[in-house]
């Protein structure tokens, strides 16, 4: 379920989606390049992630390792991140189906600053953990693995 709920989550985030072949990404040669730098403190990092009140969140760009093909499904949903540690998921008017189904979610988040973890529904069987490969005033990569393909979304906000 966990793996599941992992996917659901990434459902809830990405716009875009493009994969790449098995075996093709790893950190020094990802589909997705990015330049790793992270905040030095937690009111940055806070600051980076929320804008202020809220901040919503689209995809550049998605891949999953080892799948082929292209989701468009993707490329209307937006999460946004609001400042009492909940979410708000908007899946936009073409869903993916299986786990991806329902319009509209909501649920907590939570950062971990010093280990550079993104955690969604946290104690919960929608638990979803990201690891935060870079984040800046303008964009966040996140990096998690669904069974054994390894995951990696950028995103921009509005």
């Amino acid at each position: 379920m966990k793996n599941l709920s992992i996917l659901l989550w990434m459902g809830l985030v990405l716009c875009a989606c493009s994969v790449v072949e098995e075996g093709q990404m790893d950190a020094e040669n990802s589909a997705i390049n990015f330049d790793g730098t992270y905040p030095n403190s937690a009111i940055d990092v806070n600051a980076y992630l929320l804008g202020g009140e809220s901040r919503t969140w689209t995809t550049l760009e998605f891949t999953i390792d080892g799948v082929s093909g292209f989701q468009n499904c993707r490329l209307d949903d937006q999460i946004q991140l609001n400042s009492d540690k909940t979410y708000d998921y908007d899946g936009g008017d073409m869903l993916c189906g299986a786990e991806d189904n329902v319009k509209l979610k909501s649920g907590t988040w939570e950062v971990d600053v010093d280990n550079r973890m993104l955690t969604f529904d946290s104690g919960t069987d929608h638990e979803a953990i990201f690891h935060i490969e870079s984040l800046n005033a303008e964009e966040i990569v996140v990096r998690s693995q669904y069974y054994s393909w390894e995951v990696l979304g950028k995103f921009t906000h509005e």
